[in-house]
C-alpha cells in the first residue's frame, strides 16, 4: 500500500515515531540540564558570600636624634587587603563560615568557623583570641598608630613592644580558637598554638582573654584582660608570660582608653608599656586623638615614651585623610651611648574602605 509520497505506510510511521524519539531525547536532556543548573543555583545560594578590601597609600617623615649620612628620612609606601567570606547556614541551626585575607596580594589568614548555641569554634591562621579582646590607647588613633607600625622608636633589646594590649600574641598563625557566648556582657575565650614537633619546637602557646561591657547613663565601657602562657621553646627551658588589662570608656563624642601590659622577655626581663589615650569626635567628619605611652624594661634599663597626637578626616564615603604623630625619647639604659634618639614621626595616610 501506498501512501501519496510514494512510501509504504509502514516505512512512513517508522519515519515519524524516529522523528519524535529524537525530539523526546532532546526534550529529556534539556530538560536535565536545566535540573542540574537549578541544583547548582541552589547550591550557590546557600552561601553568603561578602567581599570587602581596603588600600592605603602613606608619606612618612622622620626627624631622627641620630645622624645618618645621606638619609633623606621620608619615604612613601603602601598596603592593600582584600577579603573573602563566605557563611552557610545548616538545617540543625550551625553557621559555618569561612575566609581568605590578602595583603598584598599574598594570602595573610584564611580559617574556618563553627558556631551555634555552644559559641564559637575557629580554626586556622587567624588572630587569636588575645588580639580580639584585650585593648591599647592606640586603638583611638589611625592606621598609623604604634600598634600599627607606626615607626616610633622602641629600641632593639628588651622592649618587646610599644603598645599595651597582649604583646606576646597569637598572630595569623594556625591556631585553635574558642569563644563562650556571651552571657550578661562577659565575653570569654581561650586559644592555642602547637608551635611544632621538632625538638626546638616545644613554645606553645596558651592564650586565656575576656571583655565585660557595662553601661550606666550616657557612659558606656568595657573592661578587658588577657594572658598567654608561652612553653620553653626546648624541653626543660623556662616558660614566658604576658598579660593586659585595660578600660575603654565611650560617652558621647568621647572616649578614652587606659591600658597597662607586661610581657617577658627572657625568664629574667619584662617588658612594662603602660598607654592612656583620649578621643574626641569633633563632627562634620573630624575626629581627633591624642596619646601618651611608656616603655621601659623591669630591669631599669632601656626606656620610651612616646606622644602621639592624630586627626581623621572623612573625604567621602569609604575616603579617609589621616595625619599622626608620634614625638619620641629613646634611651638604651647605658649612659652617653650613641643609640639614644630623641626625634619624630610623621605619617599622612590617605585611605580607601570597600
Amino acid at each position: 500500500m501506498k501512501c501519496f509520497h510514494g512510501g509504504s505506510i509502514l516505512t512512513r510511521f517508522l519515519f515519524e515515531n524516529k522523528k519524535r524519539g529524537y525530539a523526546m531525547r532532546k526534550l529529556l536532556l534539556g530538560t536535565t540540564a536545566l535540573a542540574a543548573a537549578a541544583s547548582l543555583s541552589t547550591s550557590i545560594a546557600l552561601a553568603d558570600v561578602s567581599i570587602s578590601g581596603g588600600y592605603e597609600f602613606t608619606y612618612s617623615s622622620q626627624d631622627s636624634g641620630i645622624a645618618s649620612s645621606g638619609s633623606s628620612f621620608d619615604s612613601f609606601s603602601d598596603d592593600s587587603d582584600v577579603k573573602f567570606s563566605f557563611t552557610n547556614k545548616t538545617d540543625s541551626g550551625l553557621t559555618v563560615g569561612m575566609f581568605v585575607a590578602l595583603d598584598g596580594g599574598a594570602e595573610d589568614e584564611t580559617a574556618l568557623s563553627i558556631s551555634g548555641g555552644f559559641g564559637k569554634v575557629t580554626l586556622g591562621s587567624d588572630d587569636g583570641i588575645g588580639d580580639q579582646l584585650t585593648r591599647t590607647a592606640h586603638d583611638l588613633v589611625g592606621p598609623d598608630a604604634l600598634n600599627d607600625g607606626g615607626g616610633a622608636v622602641k629600641g632593639s633589646g628588651n622592649l618587646a613592644d610599644d603598645n599595651a594590649d597582649l604583646i606576646t600574641d597569637i598572630n595569623d598563625a594556625n591556631a585553635i580558637t574558642y569563644q563562650l557566648p556571651t552571657m550578661g556582657g562577659l565575653t570569654i575565650g581561650a586559644s592555642y598554638l602547637d608551635a611544632g614537633s621538632g625538638t626546638g619546637d616545644n613554645a606553645d602557646m596558651t592564650v586565656v582573654a575576656g571583655k565585660y561591657s557595662f553601661e550606666s547613663g550616657a557612659v558606656k565601657g568595657t573592661l578587658h584582660y588577657g594572658v598567654n602562657s608561652i612553653g620553653g621553646a626546648t624541653a626543660g627551658a623556662g616558660s614566658k608570660n604576658s598579660n593586659s588589662m585595660a578600660i575603654d570608656i565611650t560617652s558621647g563624642s568621647f572616649r578614652a582608653v587606659l591600658a597597662k601590659a607586661e610581657s617577658d622577655v627572657t625568664t629574667a626581663i619584662t617588658t612594662e608599656v603602660t598607654d592612656y589615650g583620649i578621643q574626641y569626635n569633633v563632627g562634620n567628619g573630624l575626629t581627633l586623638a591624642a596619646v601618651g605611652t611608656q616603655i621601659e624594661e623591669n630591669t631599669g634599663g632601656e626606656t620610651s615614651d612616646v606622644t602621639t597626637v592624630s586627626a581623621k578626616y572623612n573625604i567621602a564615603s569609604g575616603l579617609d585623610a589621616y595625619l599622626t604623630y608620634h614625638d619620641y625619647d629613646y634611651e638604651d639604659g647605658t649612659s652617653g651611648t650613641s643609640a639614644d634618639d630623641d626625634g619624630s614621626w610623621t605619617h599622612v595616610t590617605i585611605k580607601a574602605s570597600f
